[in-house]
């Protein structure tokens, strides 16, 4: 369950970073033509905080009823460790803090 919690915490400063950015260069930035869109219409915020969340929840019930399906938490886990270092990659890269 703890790697679900740091998934989640990962995926809000996925959000955090990328509504940085299109703050600052337009929504051009967001690779993911479907988040673009939700930047563009102004409800990314609901997309990333509260779908992936309550995803992520049903994950976690499924964890607790099956805990074979633990594995899934952490394949979450590395896919979000890995945008959150690609994005703080891009940080450090290009100045943008």
């Amino acid at each position: 369950m703890t790697a679900l919690l740091i998934a989640y915490a990962l995926n809000v400063l996925d959000y955090a970073i990328t509504a940085y950015w299109v703050n600052l260069y337009g929504t051009d930035v967001e690779a993911n033509p479907l988040m673009r869109w939700y930047f563009e219409n102004n409800i990314a915020w609901a997309v990333k905080i509260y779908g992936v969340g309550a995803l992520m929840a049903v994950v976690g019930i499924c964890i607790n009823k099956k805990p074979r399906t633990a594995w899934a938490a952490w394949v979450l886990l590395v896919v979000y460790s890995a945008i959150a270092l690609y994005h703080l990659a891009l940080v450090f890269i290009t100045n943008s803090f």
